[in-house]
């Protein structure tokens, strides 16, 4: 009898923590206090938990890459200057993520945002022959927000043709993500006409369920890791502050003082202790010479597609274009004319969409700009960060 008893309390006490644990993650997160600034594939791949986060009137969704750690509690980083600050930033992406998994996120969640403003930073690094690589791609690739974007019925069909495409070829030698791929589209995609075949019942019944598991368990996975990170929704500061021009001259004026003390031992416009630890052994070596980026990168009707989505869901976007180390790709080779022509497709690009560009690629040689070869630091996380700032309040009133 005991043990019985036992049994039935700990099945009792199972069933309450699953209901406690379904309850709580379905509360997702509000853009405000560190959830929004958190870097976090759960995050970013919880299509669910980013249409909460986007409805925030005074949210700003900010898709980028490894950029988004680097610098972190460094004091320059998002995740510091806006805390209490009156935007509350939404951060989407870490290293490996590209403007086609942005594409796909803004497909899925833009029509939920309301503050109708997005940003993108573009790294010259992603122009690679193919844009971005396979095994990335696919570690970042959210299946709940491809499935959103396939039923979003503001997003033309020459768009999601695009993604499907680009899906297919990236996915090609991973049979399993492809048939997967393929099932949803088959389920989730509106038909074209009354008379294309429709699921039968079984078949949407099974189309349901997929999609709720996947929400469950993506809704689950995100509240451990914001358990495990110590992430919340309160701000560690009042909310509200204007950040002033003074702000970020001071700003700079640090940036220039910590700048002496972790950049001043070599010539390659980088942290000393990241240039000892990785790159002087490199350069002695000759290694990482002639980096193999071309104008005729995937990535660039990649990033067309970002904007082309942008336009579709009414979202005014900022490009922000990171500039090369020009002390290190010096040291690589590639020129600074070679360099400079890529600066000017994505400047193009982004003229023919009608888009603003903080164009930050005229600071490749300034002084305590970089953490490493390609991340922005101190002085460049001061200008990205007021470039996103000035976005948010462009033609807002007061």
């Amino acid at each position: 009898m005991k043990t019985i008893k036992a049994f039935a309390v700990s099945l009792l006490l199972c069933a309450l923590t699953i209901v406690g644990l379904h309850l709580y993650s379905g509360r997702g997160f509000s853009a405000e206090g560190k959830a929004g600034t958190w870097v976090s594939d759960a995050k970013s791949q919880n299509g669910s938990t980013l249409k909460k986060m986007a409805a925030d009137e005074k949210a700003l969704l900010i898709f980028g890459s490894s950029e988004l750690r680097h610098g972190q509690g460094s004091g320059f980083q998002g995740d510091t200057i806006f805390d209490g600050a009156d935007m509350n930033p939404v951060y989407v992406g870490k290293a490996g993520y590209q403007s086609l998994t942005h594409a796909i996120t803004l497909g899925a969640v833009g029509s939920q945002a309301a503050n109708k403003k997005a940003v993108l930073i573009v790294s010259p690094q992603w122009f690679k022959e193919n844009g971005v690589k396979s095994t990335a791609f696919e570690a970042a690739f959210s299946e709940e927000e491809y499935i959103a974007l396939l039923e979003n019925p503001d997003i033309s069909q020459e768009t999601k043709d695009y993604i499907n495409g680009r899906l297919q070829n990236i996915m090609a030698d991973n049979e399993t993500m492809s048939e997967r791929v393929k099932k949803d589209r088959e389920w989730y995609q509106p038909k074209d006409d009354n008379t294309a075949e429709q699921p039968g019942w079984l078949e949407q019944k099974k189309a349901d369920f997929h999609k709720v598991l996947l929400e469950e368990k993506n809704n689950y996975k995100v509240m451990a890791e914001a358990l495990m990170d110590g992430i919340s929704n309160h701000k560690s500061k009042e909310s509200g502050a204007k950040l002033s021009q003074a702000t970020w001259e001071q700003l700079r004026k640090e940036a220039e003082t910590e700048g002496h003390k972790l950049s001043d031992g070599n010539d390659y416009g980088m942290f000393d202790s990241v240039y000892k630890g990785t790159y002087q052994t490199l350069i002695a070596n000759g290694k990482h010479k002639n980096p193999k980026y071309t104008l005729d990168s995937m990535e660039f009707s990649d990033l067309e597609c970002f904007l082309s989505i942008c336009r579709e869901e009414g979202i005014e976007p900022l490009v922000v274009i990171l500039p090369f180390n020009g002390y290190w790709y010096d040291y690589t080779e590639l020129t600074a004319e070679e360099r400079s022509v890529f600066y000017e497709k994505i400047r193009c690009i982004a003229e023919d969409y009608g888009v603003q560009c903080a164009d930050l690629s005229g600071n490749e040689y300034t002084e305590y700009y970089f953490e490493d070869n390609s991340h922005p630091a101190l002085k460049g996380l001061v200008d990205l960060n007021e470039a996103i700032y000035e976005f948010y309040w462009k033609d807002k009133t007061e």
